[in-house]
């Protein structure tokens, strides 16, 4: 992933425990509660600005000074909206940069949006150190409206979402984490949501953290770049507080709904990759004054989790009430324990030792990333999320993102690819700088037919697809989703025979199979694969690292069960070694190859000169080399067993694992995935060997004719099915078919790329 920074001028706030800026020693009186409107639609939005002196050292801690509302809607049902204290700002762009300057003095607020038509009550409190006060009851009308309402879990389909109107939302949208490098600052959001709206897309993702609308940080552990002045734990920045309303409101009036991220886990590393880590400045480390000796601390550590319930509790106050705020995402790609992600769920919907007063009154979709199983168990968690990049190697994310849904359908609960690209250390045009698209459109729609809750999503927005205008992508996907009655779950994944052709003259031959592993460091899950030529692994998470007798923990050799109908062969591409690893291959229980890979060079007393590069890593005191070629053994025909392992040495990378002459020409590269309610099937099919890569290296991509399957799980009947143009959006003539004993026999139609099709009952004449 690529980070940029923006830079903004921003007002400084004093620390805590000083008496600063935000620190006031009034008499407690509440003169009035002002209205922003007296009659407002369904899911508008009620502001109501107070006139409020009280005394406290911090207003964002409940227990210093609490300011609340309780409504009351016309059938009796009773809310509590916290309040939060605030401050105007205005931003402008002077010559390319955006300013944003606070004006006048802070001040508090509370915001509400209704659910129900008819009048509503309410009754504004506060309360100090030195007692309560609280305003007469004040009534508001609420007016039909055609907004749809909030985003909940579809209560007919449970691996799907609906608005509160039953309204579906699938949702097509991207990765828009943080203004692009560069002094625009929010205006970025201001030509990149337009863009992305008019292609359909509906839903981005974005990111509040330390390069982007942080509220909380500190002065004393504020690395060599940041110009930000903050007031320390428990203390928030209020003009990054308005920034981030500022795209929350470009957001609203684009129709496009925002998961918002709350945190990432550059906070508790340090180093990196793109030096993201920032634990040595993070206000949190007891070297910086805060209550956590090491990062883990921040999970358990009773100080810190007091802070961030006070940070969430503001957060929900302040821009809960936003209907096209799609949910919280606690942590991007951190790892928090399944009790502090109970712990923060229960404090926003309410639940728990948190019964009945939730900080989040409009119960927000609530997810984080990394989860885990006991995470994804969690009650109030409501969906699932993955991330998954290749390292440049990876031709295709589709059939990875389609072995990501079908693990996670497990949990029962809607998922995401919330983020996926070529290679995580580099931006995609780096591999496609013609700005194709080909990796970007095939996962936006192995996710949407694979059973996912929307298309997956692109990581670089900024370098990528708005400079390539990509956004015409989304465009079909959104086209052909709108056709799909979401509303007649529930839906789930379509059964469908492995596609088939006639081979060309009736002359059968055979292509490789080649598998790119998509698993992270660590011990693999599962040793032993049972490699098929039509289904590869299975789904089964191949690992991309083998550990030698070094890293004993790690250790575990891969068996792979095969069954050639010809003789081929069997390799492993190798990409990177560590130190040293002596690569053994056996067959049958006899070693068919032994190769010691070095990444020492010659004159460091490493053998001759085998890989490509090689490298000193200082940090851990040995070399590391690029190998980038393939290792492997003849197999004769029939059944037999391969083991892969290191045995002395470090580890070493593997690229891919391929299968050579595995594949009967009968069985084509074509990928289909779909879903089905049992009376209707929507299906995409692709031709598997259109990838980026192969479209980058300029080479012909041969249509594929004639190709076949069954569809199953339909009712017998007359069916009319309708092919889509996926880069068009365009649909061509319905073509009339059979369904009996529950199969629908389909021809595909010529695939150069890939086509999608939808499979319905015949209308009556």
């Amino acid at each position: 992933m690529g980070f940029g920074i923006s830079l903004v001028i921003v007002f400084a706030m004093s620390a805590p425990g000083e008496a600063g800026e935000f620190a006031r020693h009034d008499a407690l009186a509440l003169r009035g509660a002002a209205p922003n409107a007296v009659s407002l639609p369904c899911y508008g939005r009620l502001e109501l600005t107070l006139d409020l002196k009280a005394s406290f050292s911090n207003p964002f801690d409940p227990d210093d000074v609490d300011v609340y509302a309780e409504f009351r809607s016309p059938d009796g049902a009773a809310y509590r909206a916290n309040g939060f204290y605030t401050q105007a700002c205005t931003r402008a762009l002077e010559n390319g940069a955006e300013r944003v300057s606070a004006t006048g003095e802070p001040f508090w607020q509370i915001r509400f949006t209704p659910n129900k038509e008819g009048v509503w009550q309410y009754t504004v409190h506060a309360k100090d150190r030195s007692g309560s006060v609280e305003l007469p009851a004040a009534k508001f009308t609420v007016t039909p409206s055609p907004n749809p309402g909030f985003v909940r879990r579809d209560a007919k389909s449970p691996n799907l979402f609906a608005f509160d109107n039953q309204r579906p939302f699938f949702a097509i949208g991207e990765n828009m984490c943080w203004p692009a490098s560069g002094p625009r600052g929010t205006y970025c959001y201001d030509y990149w949501l337009p863009e992305l709206s008019k292609a359909g897309g509906n839903w981005i993702r974005i990111w509040m953290h330390r390069w982007f609308c942080c509220l909380e940080w500190g002065d004393k552990g504020k690395p060599d770049w940041e110009t930000v002045t903050y007031g320390g734990l428990g203390y928030y920045n209020l003009v990054n507080a308005w920034k981030m309303d500022a795209v929350l409101d470009t957001a609203e009036k684009n129709n496009v709904y925002v998961m918002l991220c709350l945190g990432t886990y550059g906070e508790f590393i340090d180093g990196g990759y793109f030096n993201e880590g920032l634990w040595k400045h993070n206000p949190y480390n007891a070297a910086n004054g805060g209550p956590c000796a090491k990062p883990e601390d921040f999970w358990t550590n009773d100080t810190a989790r007091k802070l961030y319930r006070q940070r969430l509790r503001y957060i929900a106050a302040r821009y809960g009430c936003r209907a096209n705020l799609f949910g919280w995402e606690f942590w991007n790609e951190a790892y928090p324990t399944p009790a502090w992600v109970t712990e923060m769920a229960q404090l926003l919907k309410g639940t728990g030792p948190f019964d009945g007063h939730g900080a989040d009154p409009y119960r927000h979709l609530v997810s984080t990333t990394y989860g885990t199983p006991d995470i994804w168990k969690i009650a109030e968690v409501d969906f699932t999320q993955s991330h998954h990049y290749g390292k440049g190697n990876l031709a295709d994310s589709g059939p990875v993102i389609h072995e990501d849904a079908a693990k996670s359908a497990a949990f029962g609960k809607p998922h995401f690819m919330a983020e996926f690209g070529i290679d995580w250390r580099s931006s995609d045009d780096k591999y496609d700088p013609q700005f194709l698209g080909v990796n970007l459109h095939n996962g936006l729609w192995a996710a949407a037919l694979s059973g996912n809750a929307g298309g997956a999503m692109i990581w670089y927005w900024d370098s990528y697809v708005h400079p390539g205008k990509l956004y015409s992508q989304f465009t079909p996907l959104r086209a052909f989703t709108d056709a799909i009655p979401w509303s007649e779950g529930p839906w789930k994944v379509l059964e469908l025979d492995p596609v088939t052709v006639e081979s060309a003259g009736g002359k059968e031959t055979w292509r490789d199979l080649v598998l790119a592993p998509t698993g992270e460091w660590g011990k693999s899950t599962a040793g032993s694969f049972n490699i098929t030529p039509r289904e590869g692994a299975g789904g089964q998470t191949l690992p991309a690292f083998v550990y030698g007798e070094s890293k004993p923990d790690l250790r575990a050799p891969l068996t792979f069960h095969v069954n050639y109908a010809a003789a081929g062969r069997f390799e492993v591409k190798v990409s990177t070694v560590s130190l040293s690893a002596q690569l053994l291959i056996e067959l049958d229980g006899k070693r068919a190859l032994d190769k010691t890979l070095s990444a020492v060079p010659p004159e460091k007393g490493g053998p001759a000169i085998e890989y490509q590069s090689t490298e000193f890593r200082p940090e851990y005191g040995i070399y590391q080399a690029n190998f980038g070629k393939n290792y492997g053994i003849d197999v004769p025909a029939g059944e037999h067993t391969v083991v892969v392992e290191v045995m002395k040495g470090d580890w070493l990378g593997v690229e891919e694992y391929a299968f050579r002459g595995y594949v009967s020409s009968r069985y084509p590269n074509v990928n289909v995935y779909g879903i089905t309610n049992g009376a209707k099937a929507y299906l995409w099919a692709q031709n598997g060997e259109h990838n980026w890569l192969n479209r980058r290296n300029g080479g012909a991509i041969p249509a594929i004719h004639g190709a076949k399957t069954i569809v199953h799980g339909l009712p017998d009947g007359q069916y009319a099915c309708t092919w889509w143009d996926t880069w068009k959006g365009t649909k061509g003539a319905p073509e009339a078919l059979i369904g009996k004993d529950g199969a629908v026999a389909l021809t595909l139609p010529d695939l150069p790329t890939d086509a999608a099709a939808s499979v319905e009952p015949k209308p009556a004449p």
